[in-house]
């Protein structure tokens, strides 16, 4: 009796690990100091928030800011959320910011761009 209930404990505990979602890389972002051709060429100005993407490939923020800026990023659900603080030094001209975002779990189908802690909307958005 005891080995039946043991394999049929067994049975359930393999079936369940069938059914579980692996676990998905975290999305990451990192400020880049060389900017890509195609990325660049794209690259408008006078927008102050830009996101671009290109199928199968991460997606670059371009933000310019007259201070200095760090990025974070998050997943909380199915939402996206990058965290943009920038510094109380200020410039006299602004400077593009341009992040690498890399996300590679398709779920995550909402951006919630904040500077500061306040929520922005992006200006442009393309697709190359």
């Amino acid at each position: 009796m005891k080995k039946f209930v043991l394999l049929g404990l067994m049975s359930l505990l393999m079936l369940g690990a069938c059914n579980a979602t692996p676990p998905t890389d975290p999305p990451t972002i990192h400020e880049l100091t060389v900017v890509p051709d195609n990325v660049q060429k794209n690259i408008v100005s006078n927008e102050r928030i830009q996101l671009l993407h290109e199928k199968d490939a991460p997606y670059y923020l371009v933000y310019y800011s007259k201070g200095n800026v760090l990025a974070s990023i998050t997943a909380e659900g199915n939402r996206l959320i990058i965290q943009l603080e920038e510094g109380s030094e200020q410039r006299k001209e602004a400077q593009p910011y341009v992040f690498k975002i890399t996300v590679k779990n398709p779920e995550l189908d909402t951006i919630d761009l904040r500077i500061n802690g306040q929520s922005t909307p992006i200006d442009r958005m393309t697709i190359m």
